[in-house]
């Protein structure tokens, strides 16, 4: 589910996808049971792969996303056995939120500053966690990182790195939202499923006494074309 909010899948259709989905389920063991028939729901339904999972959420706006306690919680987490309480820190932009930025912003992100700022304010790789934010107020990267408290001595795993860093700009921004999601995709990991049981899953067609050749018509140039995308999204609706 929380890959499909971040692919902005609707969720109009899930009560029906819920309410149907066990006719699909095969014996078996039940995580291939539910992974085997996930994969194999089209079009507005379908489980978003990892390639498309990781794309949206390095761009996705996620300081307004609905559940950002939960994932950012997740992320922080993971891994731990010492959990962290996140809601005794709040979420920091690295890159401030003030439209005004200061000189020295606007000198660290480059001509392009404006741009940038529109761009990566609320993504993934401007995002954090401290206990701070009233300390690091709108000052520069380099005071946020040295500071008491910074960036430098941060226990926590979603700063990690960045006391290494030297400055922040739309590079280093861009780096840290691919290296989160990396473990992102472990976070909310795609099942694994072997080819073999992959294909036991898929929806075998059934005959209906006819054939394309029953329809020289729609056979070639635009009908058929019409054809073939009006024939995947009735199948979207219901594979049987």
């Amino acid at each position: 589910m929380f890959r499909r909010a971040i692919c902005s899948i609707p969720t109009n259709s899930m009560n029906k996808t819920f309410a149907t989905f066990s006719r699909y389920l095969k014996k078996g063991p039940l995580s291939q049971k539910h992974s085997g028939t996930l994969f194999q729901l089209p079009s507005y339904r379908r489980f978003p792969n990892d390639e498309e999972f990781r794309r949206e959420l390095k761009i996705r706006d996620l300081y307004n996303f609905r559940s950002r306690s939960y994932w950012i919680r997740r992320l922080e987490n993971y891994g731990r056995k010492e959990r962290v309480q996140v809601d005794e820190y709040t979420i920091e932009h690295i890159m401030p939120q003030n439209e005004n930025l200061s000189t020295a912003w606007k000198t660290e992100l480059g001509t392009e500053w404006k741009r940038i700022h529109e761009t990566w304010l609320h993504t993934l790789g401007n995002l954090t966690l401290t206990g701070y934010n009233s300390e690091y107020s709108d000052r520069s990267f380099t005071e946020k990182r040295d500071m008491p408290g910074g960036f430098k001595e941060s226990p926590l795993k979603l700063n990690k790195g960045l006391g290494q860093l030297d400055q922040w700009n739309e590079e280093t921004i861009k780096e840290r939202a691919s290296r989160l999601a990396e473990i992102a995709l472990n976070v909310w990991a795609m099942p694994k499923l072997t080819n073999d049981t992959f294909e036991a899953y898929r929806p075998k067609a059934t005959a209906s006494g006819y054939t394309i050749e029953d329809h020289p018509y729609l056979l070639t140039g635009t009908v058929h074309e019409l054809f073939e995308a009006f024939r995947k999204e009735v199948l979207a609706l219901d594979p049987v």
